[in-house]
């Protein structure tokens, strides 16, 4: 029933099995609550996909994959990595394996550890090989082992063989009846379509793919899709950095010592930036367009950023700008951000002088009271009709 996509009855159905012969049949009480726990993962419920997982391990059945894969969506990818191997330490049976590898790839993946992924690609793609039916690979193995491929390539740039692989994904999990499985692939391949340049073909999966999570309920899915059409707006933190007087620098400087200069200066902030967890965007002439998921750590890689320029012999003035709000990701371009979040971040940073870390007061009331700030003042910004309340960071 999971797998048809009635998961409503599913769930009723395993719960059932489980109340009932829970006293007399470890095996199928086990696998109800596996199957709870499969569906609860999808739905975004987490912690009671966890306490379903741990009652089939308590009775007898190994939680992975569905274990890894949820410690993967919580973002605990070291958790899903240790898992996962210790799982495939633990059995040589090619048909449990055969389960725990495509869920090693996408965790690999994940982690950046592509000879992993690869590692479990060749192992899979062994075993598909000897399963068959009527002479062909089973094919709900081989619909995985495709999906495997199509993450795998899409990881180390291989955009034309991701979407081949994401293809063969998605019509084998068509002919077996599987919509969430079906839909998964075409977001992937979405997404493939997407860095080819294909911004139609890619719309036309994400949207297929939507609807489907939509209708099932998988909201984490469901939110990722429509990030990568740009409907769903996401409140983070947003910092915008810019050198102050960068013309007259590269007059007293010359163009050889400015260049090493700007190298050294991007070098720094990069750092910074993702050592506090921090996503470099794009750099915006001689500065950079960063997110965050908290205004603490926006606000800590700006004084990072500050007094790690701060402790060099020679560093250019740098003015910083940071502001929570809400946001979305461009339409073609699934890494940027588009919205009045941005476009005020953007102004604040212009506002900011030399040396300055100038924060709107959205980003001061969800900093945790870790930083000192100097009395709050009111700024016109332009393309904004009100003034907005900002502060700047006693960063020295």
């Amino acid at each position: 029933m999971r797998l048809h996509g009635n998961w409503t009855a599913a769930v009723e159905q395993a719960q059932a099995a489980c109340t009932e012969l829970r006293e007399f049949n470890n095996v199928i009480t086990a696998a109800g609550h596996y199957e709870v726990g499969e569906v609860r993962r999808r739905r975004g419920e987490f912690a009671a996909a966890l306490e379903s997982y741990r009652e089939a391990d308590a009775f007898g059945q190994d939680p992975q994959p569905g274990l890894s894969l949820l410690r993967l969506a919580e973002g605990r990818v070291e958790a899903a990595l240790a898992g996962i191997h210790r799982s495939l330490d633990a059995t040589d049976r090619p048909l449990d394996r055969v389960r725990l590898l495509p869920a090693l790839v996408e965790v690999a993946v994940a982690a950046g550890d592509l000879d992993t992924a690869r590692e479990a690609l060749a192992e899979l793609d062994r075993i598909v090989g000897d399963y068959r039916i009527a002479d062909r690979p089973a094919p709900a193995f081989e619909a995985a082992a495709h999906l495997a491929h199509g993450q795998f390539a899409l990881a180390d740039g291989q955009v034309a063989e991701a979407a081949r692989s994401l293809r063969q994904a998605r019509e084998g999990w068509r002919a077996i009846g599987a919509p969430y499985e079906t839909a998964h692939a075409r977001l992937l391949l979405g997404l493939a379509y997407r860095r080819s340049g294909d911004e139609d073909g890619a719309m036309g999966e994400l949207e297929a793919a939507l609807a489907v999570f939509e209708r099932l309920g998988a909201r984490l899915d469901e939110e990722r899709a429509k990030e990568l059409l740009g409907r769903l707006e996401r409140r983070r933190t947003f910092m915008f950095t810019d050198i102050v007087g960068s013309t007259q620098l590269v007059e007293t400087l010359g163009d050889e010592k400015w260049r090493r200069l700007l190298a050294r200066h991007d070098t720094l902030l990069r750092e910074q930036i993702t050592a506090a967890g921090g996503e470099v965007i794009k750099q915006t002439g001689d500065g950079f367009f960063a997110a965050f998921d908290r205004p603490k750590e926006a606000i800590g890689a700006a004084v990072a950023i500050q007094r790690a320029l701060a402790d060099e012999v020679v560093a250019p003035d740098v003015r910083i700008g940071v502001h929570t709000g809400g946001a979305f990701h461009t339409e073609g371009e699934a890494s940027d951000y588009g919205g009045q979040g941005v476009h005020m971040a953007a102004r604040i940073g212009a506002a900011a002088g030399a040396g300055e870390i100038l924060v709107s007061r959205d980003s001061v009331d969800g900093s945790g009271g870790a930083f000192t700030f100097t009395e709050p003042r009111e700024i016109g910004v332009k393309g904004f009709s009100a003034p907005v309340v900002v502060t700047t960071v006693r960063w020295r």
